[in-house]
């Protein structure tokens, strides 16, 4: 199993398209990023997922109802791209992240 790291983390937001995330953002990212990865079980795709989706919205924004609808809309957003790009599933056939990345 590959031990990804936060770049590669916010590598493949970049994949995704998702590219408007602020300097706070990416901090807050590389901060919670070994400790969510690890609880994980190492899957980057549900640590990427998950930070971009739930963790951000709270942490770097109000932590009201704006962070909750924030919360949504990117999580619904992620998913979409992910379906897109078929990112998952070409990891899940063994293709390496450095490869994908490069197309």
């Amino acid at each position: 199993m590959v031990n990804y790291t936060a770049e590669d983390g916010l590598n493949v937001l970049n994949y995704l398209g998702i590219t408007r995330i602020t300097d706070k953002e990416k901090a807050v990212f590389r901060e919670k990023w070994n400790n969510l990865y690890q609880s994980k079980k190492q899957d980057i795709i549900g640590t990427v997922w998950t930070l971009y989706a739930e963790v951000l919205p709270f942490i770097c924004g109000e932590g009201d109802r704006g962070s909750f609808v924030v919360a949504q809309m990117r999580d619904s957003d992620f998913g979409r791209r992910l379906e897109t790009t078929g990112l998952d599933r070409k990891l899940g056939e063994g293709i390496l992240l450095e490869q994908i990345l490069k197309e």
